[in-house]
């Protein structure tokens, strides 16, 4: 009978344990990454809701100041001490574009492709949503530059990796064919026309 109570305690026990932990914020369950490599274990979650996404970029900005994993480790084959230059420096271009990427997902949540006249009925809310859009797309921005700089380091350094992903982004941009600049400045400039339609309808709205 006493056994059988200990079971059963070490059941709730257990099973308290099992709560306390899942129902943990993600912000204390996480730590920081002890080497950069250690991001894919983070990120790429199936469903990309808006928490799994800032997530992620808390983990690759993370990755982007934690300290390279001894070669053998690394996630291409290094063979030369050029090799791993080229590497680190198309590391951070990769992530540096996933955070981009992450946040470009994050402002399309907030921004709205076309204002229909029923759409109207919501402005005071459309005008929240289109702040903190502009927020995402402009922080998105942020990082563009940082690619640009790797590309400049990764220029420099002779050879390839054997991650055809990563060389094919820095071609990319180094051709012009991938240029989020472009890309979010127009996005930036379509969120103008429809903050100035919204402004004009609430303006409109007061003096009615």
């Amino acid at each position: 009978m006493i056994h059988k109570k200990n079971i059963t305690l070490k059941s709730i026990i257990a099973f308290l344990i099992f709560i306390i932990l899942i129902s943990t914020p993600l912000s204390i369950q996480a730590r920081r990454l002890y080497y950069a490599e250690e991001f894919y274990l983070y990120v790429m979650n199936l469903y990309q809701v808006n928490a799994s996404l800032e997530r992620n970029i808390r983990f690759m900005q993370w990755a982007l100041k934690a300290p390279f994993d001894n070669p053998v480790r690394s996630l291409a084959k290094i063979e030369t001490e050029n090799d791993f230059k080229r590497y680190k420096a198309l590391f951070k271009l990769h992530v540096n574009l996933l955070i981009i990427d992450s946040y470009l997902q994050l402002a399309r949540r907030f921004d709205k492709e076309h204002i229909y006249f029923f759409n109207l009925w919501y402005a005071k809310e459309l005008k929240e949503s289109f702040i903190i859009a502009r927020y995402y797309y402009e922080t998105a921005l942020v990082y563009w530059d940082e690619v640009k700089r790797f590309v400049e380091i990764a220029s420099e350094i002779p050879g390839s990796i054997s991650i055809d992903q990563w060389e094919d982004d820095l071609w990319l941009i180094q051709e012009g064919e991938l240029d989020y600049n472009a890309i979010i400045n127009e996005h930036l400039n379509r969120l103008d026309t429809k903050q100035q339609v919204i402004e004009n309808y609430l303006s409109t709205e007061q003096k009615t």
